[in-house]
């Protein structure tokens, strides 16, 4: 039985992480009086919608996601760690794979935006523990509550 609650929409998460994306590549591939404005708003536009994503999300689902996010994030850096500086002779010959102007955009586009996105729903779960979410109790309400941390 699947598990009741609402799911983000795989649609609008892809369509936001790829917002996210082009937002980098965006500030990375153009010179910079151009990019400035068009690239933060892409990235602001693409993290609004990653986070909306989860906003109607607990405590504890908010922390499975962020480490959900960081772990998607280490493993789309470790190809573009490799492509753009190999510290051994093995990790240049892996990387020699990964060579050139596009692929190195598009690598660090993408592993740019996962961390954005990542960062993003960390924030969002240290909003959420502090009592800063919707539907959470404040931080004033669980003092005179007594409960402390739930």
């Amino acid at each position: 039985m699947p598990p009741s609650g609402n799911r983000p929409s795989r649609p609008i998460l892809a369509g936001s992480v790829a917002l996210v994306a082009v937002g980098v590549a965006v500030n990375t591939g153009f010179d910079a009086p151009l990019r400035t404005v068009p690239a933060l708003l892409l990235i602001a536009l693409g993290v609004a919608g990653v986070t909306s994503t989860e906003s109607d999300s607990g405590t504890a689902r908010l922390q499975r996601v962020a480490k959900r996010w960081w772990l998607v994030a280490f493993a789309a850096f470790l190809p573009y760690a490799l492509a753009t500086a190999p510290a051994s002779e093995s990790a240049a010959a892996v990387g020699d794979a990964f060579a050139g102007p596009i692929v190195g955009l598009v690598l660090e586009s993408i592993a740019g935006a996962l961390v954005l996105c990542a960062v993003s729903m960390t924030v969002c779960y240290g909003f959420a523990r502090y009592g800063i979410h919707p539907g959470r109790p404040t931080a004033e309400e669980r003092v005179l509550s007594g409960s402390g941390d739930d």
